[in-house]
């Protein structure tokens, strides 16, 4: 619907659109959605009241400015239908998200239902299990339902399973970049290990030399490692640039987590390193057994 603030400056009509959530008493608590000040609807908000709506944090930001909301009005303007109501604002609460986890929190105002006559043809009541089985709620709920109206149409749905199915599109792109991450590491840790590899055979000569001239095998290790480390650490840099680069273009697939959180890059550096780490152990174990007489015989 759209509001108005009596005596703030007047808005475009589609700046002064807002979500409308028709409740009664026990919502927020149902829902774990904390009240910030002023008090909750109750049962003598009804019709010859009145008028009372309680806000969110964003409708307050966006249209009561800074300070405390309780006692500001908002207007609801009429139309042929519905006379103007202005509602006195009791109660300011923590935003919360209602359609999907990608929407922005909109402006929101909640209106006890005993003040609003018209109402939809459908109604939500929500249900919350003490026990943390909310599964074992839908048969009761159900026959309590149906015993009171038979002739309803009832529909039950868990939150949890609404929660899992609003995030398919987060799941199916965690499950498709797990997988092709899986494998560019597995990737990188052959081709470490290859380039490795290749390193050592071109310098066996040179390793031989240096074990014939006293060099121990810790000391060979060290020196294969050594080039394997200035490989990684160069990759983990160039990746942890472009990571913090190309964040901003996938920030709406990430909920609750920031594109550039220094845990998650530090984690994925040190598993690299780790990879590397053992991708080029082998090759470096692998020169440190060379035999130096074998060696320079060959060359």
């Amino acid at each position: 619907i759209d509001i108005e603030i009596p005596g703030a400056p007047p808005l475009p009509r589609r700046d002064r659109i807002v979500y409308v959530n028709i409740i009664s008493e026990g919502f927020f608590q149902t829902y774990g959605t904390r009240l910030l000040a002023g008090r909750d609807v109750a049962k003598t908000d009804v019709d010859g009241a009145p008028p009372v709506v309680i806000v969110n944090e964003t409708f307050a930001r966006r249209f009561l400015g800074a300070g405390n909301p309780i006692g500001r009005l908002v207007r609801q303007p009429g139309s042929p239908m519905r006379p103007t109501v202005t509602r006195g604002v009791v109660g300011y609460v923590q935003d919360a998200v209602y359609r999907n986890l990608r929407q922005t929190v909109p402006p929101t105002i909640y209106i006890p239902i005993g003040q609003q006559p018209q109402l939809f043809p459908a109604i939500n009541i929500s249900v919350r299990a003490a026990a943390g089985a909310p599964a074992l709620l839908t048969r009761g709920v159900a026959d309590a339902l149906t015993r009171s109206s038979p002739e309803v149409s009832i529909t039950i749905r868990v939150l949890s399973d609404q929660i899992r199915t609003s995030l398919t599109q987060e799941r199916l792109v965690a499950i498709l970049s797990g997988f092709f991450g899986g494998l560019a590491l597995l990737l990188a840790g052959i081709g470490l290990y290859g380039v490795t590899s290749y390193a050592v055979s071109r310098r066996r000569t040179e390793i031989g030399i240096r074990m014939a001239l006293g060099a121990a095998p810790g000391g060979v290790v060290r020196l294969v490692l050594r080039r394997v480390g200035w490989l990684v650490t160069g990759g983990v840099t160039a990746g942890v640039a472009v990571a913090l680069w190309a964040g901003r273009f996938v920030s709406a697939l990430l909920y609750d987590l920031q594109p550039g959180d220094p845990v998650t890059l530090g984690g994925a550096a040190i598993v690299l390193v780790a990879i590397g780490g053992l991708a080029g152990w082998f090759p470096a174990w692998r020169a440190s057994r060379i035999d130096p007489a074998r060696v320079l015989r060959e060359g």
